[in-house]
């Protein structure tokens, strides 16, 4: 089982989608060639609030048990929440790659979430995150294709769910955090992840 990051201790935090690209310029004519090699992932900064005695040495722990990179915990972010969210949307149809989804179980003619809305797919160790790039429009079935980024990295299975309350994203360390103890017992902590792939 995986971990999960106490949401209640998130201060601050900066996300930012990274793609493995290649920028080639050319020293003569200043031309550029972009490779596109295909790889999407998640990178977090997350600054947590200041905690005091027992508090701030139960969290110190959970960091610390991760061992640094070693280690993976599930992050629910809480910036893309939506937890009054009653929809219960799921994949239709097998063998789906790409950046486009085919899902159904939505509001017939409806627009329930609009671009840069987030959801997340699967459970534990293959759970990805995925920000919209447009409006999810569905027809008299409620059924919409979706598009968003990272792109899939393995086809899902028809009828996963889609979690849309509180998207999760699996994270790995980047580097052990150090605990950072002030007066009267304060604790500052300060992470940078990645998404565990």
């Amino acid at each position: 089982m995986i971990p999960e990051l106490p949401l209640t201790l998130v201060q601050a935090l900066e996300r930012h989608l990274v793609s493995a690209t290649a920028v080639a310029t050319s020293p003569f004519t200043g031309t550029q060639e972009v490779q596109d090699w295909g790889g999407e992932w998640w990178e977090y900064t997350i600054e947590m609030a200041r905690t005091s005695g027992r508090d701030g040495r139960r969290l110190s722990a959970f960091l610390t048990a991760l061992g640094g990179p070693r280690g993976r915990f599930l992050f629910r972010d809480p910036t893309i929440r939506q937890p009054d969210s009653t929809l219960a949307p799921y994949v239709s149809g097998g063998f789906q790659t790409g950046g486009m989804l085919v899902t159904a179980g939505w509001p017939a003619f409806a627009t329930p979430l609009l671009a840069g809305d987030f959801f997340s797919l699967g459970t534990e160790a293959q759970t990805r995150l995925h920000q919209l790039t447009a409006d999810v429009e569905t027809d008299e079935a409620g059924m919409s294709t979706l598009s968003f980024v990272p792109r899939l990295r393995t086809a899902p299975v028809d009828g996963t769910p889609l979690e849309i309350a509180a998207p999760a994203v699996v994270l790995r360390l980047t580097a052990p955090v150090p605990t950072r103890i002030g007066r009267a017992d304060s604790f500052l902590f300060t992470l940078a992840a990645r998404e565990a792939l």
